[in-house]
């Protein structure tokens, strides 16, 4: 019999919070020695609960080191953990997340715990097939990672390694996300945005411009989200956690929208026509050349030719509720002394 080995991965992006965002708009930044504070305090949590092994994605900063090695003290004394770097080449682009995040999952972690922004969070998502994620908010715009304590995410995700199959599948939700389908085949998704530019090359990746966009298909759509989800988020509400997105046309207005779309950009955008997506829906779009943006992110060129469609549908993983997680740990006495 296979041996149960309880075990977290943390994939920390260094470049995560350093893009064009910063210099246009006004985003926050995370540098790095913030987030190997952040890594740090994931460990420390980790360490009270007897797991038995961290895997952390290496990088050129080396995040994964220095949060194990700043340890000092009673700290230092204390730390039981194992904990292992991957060994991995590091090429220092969204490659390194990928491979991480299929390491991780050969590996058979009991869930991956991610320091990033939208982009970041795409990338490893699009390498699992089943471990579920638990991610935390690191970079410039976003909207998919959440903003809370890494302490306290540390702690629901060891805990969440010692549930039973039925107890994590009740702390967890689907992901829901966008498939960008061209010429019959799925070429990339994404899990918040999707939105058509009028451009034919990329150049910035980072997307902040609002006079060339066409279409704009988003999973969630809330008045206080930021970035492309605040457009049709003026209009309609969809939610996080319930089915079905929005499918918006950029264009003469029928009406105008003042919009959130980075931090400290409002901007007005004239609003053609919009509709709301059930889910597993196909969205078909014009043969034409263009760019599709990516949660924020020039990735994909469209040639003239090509047919391309966009469904909305769920990713393969899930993500992991750290309150739920954490309440269900209460309830069961996880976390009493005796």
């Amino acid at each position: 019999m296979a041996e149960d080995i309880k075990s977290v991965g943390i994939i920390a992006n260094p470049a995560s919070g350093r893009d064009i965002r910063r210099l246009v708009a006004h985003g926050s930044v995370f540098d790095n020695a913030e987030k190997v504070n952040i890594v740090r305090r994931i460990l420390l949590a980790l360490n009270t609960l007897n797991l038995d092994r961290v895997y952390i994605m290496p990088d050129s900063f080396g995040i994964g080191n220095e949060a194990v090695n700043g340890l000092w003290g009673e700290e230092k004394e204390n730390f039981k953990l194992d904990v292992e770097i991957l060994g991995m080449t590091v090429t220092g682009t969204a490659e390194d997340s990928f491979n991480a995040a299929v390491l991780m999952e050969e590996k058979n972690v009991d869930i991956i715990i991610i320091l990033g922004g939208d982009g970041t969070n795409r990338v490893v998502v699009k390498a699992l097939t089943n471990t579920p994620i638990l991610s935390l908010s690191t970079g410039t715009n976003n909207v998919f990672p959440i903003m809370a304590e890494s302490t306290m995410l540390g702690l629901a995700a060891g805990l969440f390694t010692k549930f039973s199959d039925e107890e994590k599948e009740k702390v967890t939700e689907p992901i829901k996300c966008i498939y960008v389908i061209k010429d019959g085949k799925i070429e990339d998704l994404a899990l918040i945005d999707a939105v058509v530019v009028n451009e034919s090359y990329i150049g910035s990746r980072a997307l902040w411009h609002t006079d060339l966009l066409e279409e704009i298909f988003v999973t969630r759509s809330t008045s206080y989200d930021i970035g492309m989800v605040s457009i049709p988020g003026r209009l309609t509400e969809v939610k996080v956690n319930e089915d079905g997105g929005v499918f918006l046309k950029v264009g003469e207005p029928n009406q105008k929208v003042r919009a959130a779309i980075a931090p400290g950009v409002i901007r007005e955008i004239g609003v053609e026509d919009w509709r709301k997506i059930e889910q597993e829906e196909i969205v078909e779009l014009p043969v034409k050349k263009r760019i599709i943006a990516l949660d924020g992110e020039r990735e994909l060129i469209i040639k003239k030719d090509e047919k391309v469609t966009m469904q909305l549908s769920h990713a393969d993983t899930r993500f992991l509720d750290y309150k739920q997680a954490l309440k269900l740990a209460d309830s069961k006495k996880m976390l009493e002394v005796l």
